[in-house]
């Protein structure tokens, strides 16, 4: 009997990642002794995030092509940095403000990985109704956000945490050794593809497996509001990605995104600065419910923007056509109506 479990898992939003959480969750807070047993079973599915990261990021670094050129190297290039200084600018802004603490119960850990990233997924899928293959291709360039290496960055740049070169370094080493390799071997690319998942599963897991069932309810509402804060970002977004653009695009709204696996950032980043530990359960919580808020927003925002560009097209298009009236007279017309 064929029960194609990670088939229903898929269909739920973002549930490759939220199911294992939650199920690890549960576990840890009614069965903790389940998953401290020792030997390979806690090494994997209690403290195995670390090495499962690794392996992300190696295929992560697969998905970028080096040989992308032209208009879909600079779309990725710009929707690359907008994402970048977002997270600065919320650094800078929450930060300063507040602290590490943040405001209403969201941490600044919290709002700057949900600031950096966006849903790639969600993104190719809205280029297939909205926009164009350098649309898609921008997206070997864009992905390098799909890490916590640019939360990192942003935080370690900022002075808000004290974030090691060093562990920035092991954050961006396998991400090269996956770009390198993956470019030079096709067949490793397409294994690194269809491996992803599994390595999203375990990883989830063992994150979910830390935390426990009262942190996600108390981080219910706040990540509510993280989630709207996100979506709202893509109104911004799509004015600011059009500003750089001849041909304009509803894309940019796509950008007011949560990746899924933002939701696992906050654990990874506070590997290099402990001090950020403790908001770290929260911060997962609430990263994985704003994930599926944008998830639900992000497509009505993109179908709302396209439609207001093609009325906006259709407009331009209706002014410089000539209007029956004042279509000039055939030739034989005016010379016979000059004879008269």
């Amino acid at each position: 009997m064929n029960i194609n479990i990670f088939d229903k898992m898929n269909k739920v939003p973002g549930g490759l990642i939220i199911i294992p959480l939650v199920v690890a969750i549960l576990i840890n807070t009614f069965a903790p002794q389940a998953l401290s047993i020792g030997g390979p079973t806690t090494a994997l599915f209690k403290v195995g995030s670390s090495a499962m990261m690794g392996i992300f990021l190696l295929i992560c670094g697969t998905s970028i092509n080096i040989r992308q050129a032209g208009l879909p190297l600079y779309k990725g290039a710009v929707l690359l940095i907008l994402k970048c200084i977002a997270g600065a600018l919320a650094v800078w802004a929450v930060g300063s403000m507040f602290g590490p603490v943040g405001f209403l119960g969201i941490s600044t850990l919290a709002f700057v990985a949900c600031l950096t990233s966006s849903n790639s997924s969600l993104y190719i899928a809205l280029c297939s109704n909205y926009g164009d293959a350098s649309d898609a291709g921008a997206i070997s360039v864009f992905c390098v956000k799909d890490g916590p290496f640019v939360t990192m960055m942003v935080l370690g740049v900022s002075g808000l945490a004290n974030i090691p070169f060093a562990a920035l370094l092991s954050m961006l080493i396998p991400l090269l050794i996956g770009m390198l390799w993956g470019n030079l071997d096709e067949r490793f690319k397409q294994l690194c593809a269809s491996a992803q998942p599994l390595v999203i599963i375990i990883m989830s897991f063992a994150i979910g497996a830390n935390s426990s069932i009262n942190t996600v309810f108390t981080a219910g509402l706040s990540g509510i509001v993280l989630g709207i804060i996100s979506a709202f970002t893509g109104i911004l977004f799509y004015f600011l990605y059009n500003l750089f653009l001849k041909k304009k695009t509803a894309l940019g709204a796509a950008l007011g995104t949560t990746a899924a696996s933002s939701a696992l950032t906050p654990a990874m980043v506070a590997q290099a600065d402990p001090s950020l530990a403790v908001y770290v359960d929260a911060a997962t919580a609430q990263l994985a419910t704003a994930s599926i808020i944008t998830m639900l927003t992000a497509p009505v925002l993109v179908a709302w923007f396209d439609k207001r560009l093609k009325a906006r097209a259709s407009e331009v298009v209706e002014v410089k056509a000539p209007s029956a009236q004042e279509k000039p007279l055939p030739l034989s017309s005016q010379v016979s109506k000059g004879n008269k």
